[in-house]
């Protein structure tokens, strides 16, 4: 398949599986994680595979409309064992300190509970990866993941990203974010600790709904174009760290 200039793949030498099935458990084996905290026996199959949690909030919300595609699409240029379909965990249980990575999306205004922003921050303060996206740009959606970010880190929290940091050059060496109404918002955020980004977040959506199926459509909304791309190279960014 002939790609654009601007996205060739990388070489994935750095990917390899002794660090990814590592890094796949740094989360629930740290010292730190709750003493109450179970062993989720779903989490995973053997100590080689890789499981992207898709986060439960609010009560029911989760992120039906954000494509797991890009799963597939890193297995195949990495070559790394990665389970297709995401694993649902709730923001409030235990289980979640069991998922390296977790994606975090929805298209309607919401309010976590104080459980819930706790375990949120824990996960994050100690290794876990969130990739958070406002369903096809939803406003209100935007502005309860941020109040949540605002009220855990301070209202500098969120750091805009641009295509010359290292998570655009992982898999993909990507020089350009495609928007799909260009002229709004900044399109990439990250929650950057030490260097390091420990979530990545996008106002205008990384859900590449068009590749999510049922009833699932951006609907005017401002969507990254390649979000695919962009989120293969954001879980090779989060497993390699």
């Amino acid at each position: 398949m002939t790609r654009p200039l601007h996205i060739q793949p990388l070489h994935t030498a750095a990917l390899t599986l002794a660090a990814l099935a590592l890094l796949a458990f740094a989360v629930s084996h740290s010292p730190a994680q709750n003493a109450d905290a179970t062993t989720n026996t779903n989490a995973a199959d053997d100590d080689s595979e890789i499981i992207v949690g898709r986060l439960v909030y609010d009560n029911d919300k989760t992120a039906v409309c954000f494509a797991d595609q890009f799963l597939a699409t890193f297995a195949r240029e990495t070559g790394q064992n990665v389970r297709r379909a995401y694993t649902e965990v709730k923001l409030d249980a235990p289980e979640l300190f069991e998922h390296p990575f977790v994606v975090l999306s929805g298209q309607e205004g919401f309010s976590l509970s104080e459980k819930e922003k706790q375990n949120l921050k824990k996960y994050l303060d100690r290794g876990g990866f969130v990739l958070a996206s406002a369903g096809c740009s939803n406003a209100a959606w935007a502005r309860s993941f941020e109040a949540v970010m605002t009220e855990l880190y301070g209202k500098d929290a969120l750091t805009p990203l641009d295509t010359d940091h290292a998570l655009f050059h992982t898999v993909y060496d990507i020089d350009h974010i495609d928007v799909r109404r260009p002229g709004g918002r900044h399109p990439v955020y990250g929650l950057v600790v030490e260097g390091r980004a420990r979530l990545v977040y996008s106002p205008l959506g990384l859900n590449d709904t068009g590749n999510a199926g049922g009833e699932c459509c951006c609907c005017g909304g401002s969507e990254i174009k390649n979000a695919r791309l962009i989120n293969v190279n954001i879980l090779a960014y989060a497993l390699t760290r």
